[in-house]
């Protein structure tokens, strides 16, 4: 080994020996609170972190929306079944069988169109019969008055003939009314919604025939509402109504409330009666009615917010974010009072003007800082 290498490494020897040494002065040094000065400055701000928790806590990204009002909250919603206000049921006075129809399901017809008939010949020799009766009795009549006033009939004679010739005439006003009722006409200008019966079948007296829609009473959707709406119904109150189908909404009016529930559902009955008749509507269509009410509801005043903010619903309970003054997120319990499209409406626990967090709230801790960051438009 060269002198020059010996040299090094003895070097080294004691570049060791002073570390060791060095070693317990530094732990001491520490322990007692006068750490070196280069190891204080090498992290400035550790100990004060160390010493402020709110400094360790990340203000997290959310966006936020202003609980208020919704515009439509007092509406009643509600859906119910499209029919004519005018749906007759056609039937014949007389027993017989059904001789024949010019008309089918979906046609239309105007008033006085010959719809259905019975086969005439059981009816018209009825009615030939009574005639046929009336006739003789007329000429017995005239027989005994040219005989009375000649003295050779008493007056109980005569009268015999004349309330034979009555009731001979009443037979045949009676036998005349039932041929007239043998045919079915139209009542009104409308449509044919349903045949219940073919030709050639022997149908009872009254039995159903033919189903009408008197297209003079205009539309209705009959739909029910709870207790508590129909208290808020008048006549008159305007409603919008939707069909599948149909692009437009069709405006309405509240035409009949009803005076008593059924006695099933419980529900009350409420006839919105049409404003137009729109190409494409057919008796049996459901709508959807969105009536705005004279009496505003309580739900008028909830605040609305999107349901995205809500947090562990159960029933009616839930729980949403509120940033408070300080920019920092607030679990809130709230009690839900219902839907209005894609909102909630809020019945306790929320007031209005109050920052709701829609997004990010899943990340949030009650009480941590909050940054509010809203969507930025693309650039042109």
């Amino acid at each position: 080994m060269g002198l020059r290498t010996r040299s090094a490494v003895t070097l080294l020897t004691f570049a060791a020996v002073a570390a060791v040494v060095a070693l317990p002065a530094l732990r001491d040094a520490h322990l007692l609170g006068a750490a070196p000065s280069s190891l204080r400055s090498a992290a400035p701000g550790v100990a004060q972190a160390a010493d402020d928790p709110a400094a360790q806590v990340k203000a997290i990204p959310v966006r936020v929306v202003t609980a208020k009002r919704a515009p439509n909250a007092g509406e009643i919603r509600t859906s119910g079944t499209l029919l004519f206000k005018r749906e007759i049921t056609l039937a014949f006075k007389v027993p017989g069988i059904v001789g024949g129809f010019t008309v089918d399901a979906g046609d239309s017809a105007t008033a006085g169109t010959l719809l259905a008939r019975l086969d005439s010949t059981e009816v018209g020799a009825r009615n030939r019969d009574t005639q046929a009766a009336l006739d003789n009795a007329d000429a017995q009549l005239k027989r005994s008055k040219e005989l009375f006033a000649k003295g050779f009939l008493s007056q109980a004679a005569l009268d015999n003939a004349q309330m034979a010739a009555d009731r001979a005439k009443a037979s045949r006003d009676m036998t005349s009314f039932d041929a007239a009722k043998a045919e079915l006409r139209a009542p009104g200008d409308g449509v044919v919604l349903s045949r219940l019966a073919e030709p050639d079948e022997m149908v009872a007296a009254g039995k159903a025939i033919l189903l009408y829609g008197d297209a003079s009473g205009g539309l209705v959707l009959v739909t029910p509402v709870s207790d508590t709406q129909i208290t808020r119904l008048r006549g008159g109150d305007m409603a919008q109504i939707r069909f599948a189908g149909i692009a437009k909404a069709i405006t309405a009016s509240v035409n009949r409330l009803a005076a008593k529930a059924d006695a099933g559902t419980g529900a009350f009955d409420v006839e919105l009666k049409l404003a137009e008749f729109t190409p494409g509507l057919r008796s049996g269509l459901v709508g959807d009615a969105r009536i705005v009410p004279s009496v505003a509801g309580e739900q008028s005043n909830y605040p609305a917010i999107p349901a995205a903010a809500l947090l562990e619903g159960r029933g009616d309970r839930a729980a949403v974010f509120v940033v408070d003054a300080k920019g920092n997120a607030q679990r809130r319990n709230v009690r839900i009072a219902g839907f209005i499209d894609e909102l909630v409406l809020i019945a306790e626990g929320l007031q209005n003007g109050e920052r709701v967090v829609t997004s990010g709230a899943p990340y949030l801790r009650n009480g941590q800082p909050v940054t509010i960051i809203t969507d930025t438009p693309p650039s042109s």
